[in-house]
């Protein structure tokens, strides 16, 4: 590496610190985690001009008997492109995609998506979306949900995968309006199970909050920190689950609905249960691998959406 100092960690990785404001893609020396500089730049691991940033701020509408995109800012590594309609499907079909690739430390995205009043639309992501390894401060996703009187939503973004040593923070806040019909989903999984990798060290904050016009109606938290791979393991938390979701359902009908989700759950490959309350259904998963947990997941949404096939991102 001609013209560039560095020192190799004990465990032979390196780190890019940069010289300088000018030309920072280029002017970087490699320092060793341990060196006096790193310490000195441990809360500020990496350059700002490197992070990305990722905004997205969507909303729908009903005109004309259709639900038509109302509003589409996007920013950032986040970006939103809406594929030709199912022919068994029409809804509209909004796939979020992260240009960069995946969240490094000091990423984040932010992403607010509404929908107007008797609109119908699903919104998901290209693809599992990847935590890789963080440096200090970690990684952030933030989503605001808006749901008007009399619309359907459906809020399902594919696994988001966390590498060993990453740190997440991931925060919803879900707002619903009057008589609708919302279906929502987050799942995560910890570590690359397909390579044997496990998460001896990270963090992930989870927060879910759902609101029925005003009132708080249901609110999850989970902190893992540390070796995760170890909380995972025991009884009282995973038992040995690598990965978990949650998906709720909030609507007039969730009640009838509650023995058809049951009845799936009995092909379920990892450990799921429903429960049913004051309007809202929850199913919660724990599997050893992603291909499982994703398995039950998709067995558990043809009840609740009543047969309709998953957008085509799902299927690839």
């Amino acid at each position: 590496m001609s013209g560039k100092k560095g020192i190799e960690t004990k465990q032979n990785e390196r780190i890019l610190v940069p010289l300088g404001r000018s030309r920072v893609h280029r002017n970087f020396h490699l320092v060793s985690e341990g060196s006096s500089f790193s310490a000195a730049c441990a809360n500020d691991a990496v350059p700002k001009a490197l992070r990305s940033k990722g905004v997205v701020d969507l909303s729908f509408r009903m005109s004309r008997g259709r639900t038509h995109v109302d509003r589409s800012y996007q920013a950032g590594c986040l970006r939103m492109r809406q594929p030709r309609r199912d022919p068994v499907d029409v809804r509209p079909c909004a796939v979020l995609i992260n240009t960069s690739g995946g969240l490094a430390d000091g990423d984040s995205l932010t992403q607010t998506i509404c929908w107007g009043e008797n609109s119908e639309a699903i919104v998901t992501t290209q693809a599992a979306e990847k935590i890789y390894r963080a440096l200090s401060q970690g990684s952030r996703i933030n989503t605001r949900i808006e749901v008007a009187s009399g619309a359907h939503a459906e809020w399902l973004p594919q696994e988001t995968i966390m590498f060993d040593r990453a740190r997440l923070t991931r925060e919803a806040h879900i707002l619903l309006e009057g008589d609708v019909s919302f279906l929502g989903l987050e799942a995560v999984i910890l570590g690359r199970t397909a390579m044997g990798e496990q998460m001896r060290s990270g963090a992930l904050s989870d927060r879910m909050r759902i609101y029925r016009d005003g009132h708080l109606i249901y609110a999850d938290a989970l902190e893992l920190t540390g070796d995760i791979d170890a909380l995972m393991r025991r009884s009282a938390i995973a038992d040995g689950a690598g990965a978990m979701a949650i998906l709720v359902h909030a609507s007039a009908h969730v009640t009838g609905l509650l023995p058809a989700v049951r009845d799936a759950l009995g092909c379920a490959d990892g450990r799921a249960a429903a429960s049913c309350w004051n309007g809202l259904l929850a199913v919660r998963f724990l599997a050893p691998d992603g291909a499982t947990l994703r398995h039950d997941i998709m067995t558990v949404l043809a009840p609740l959406r009543g047969g309709r096939p998953l957008p085509r991102v799902w299927r690839c």
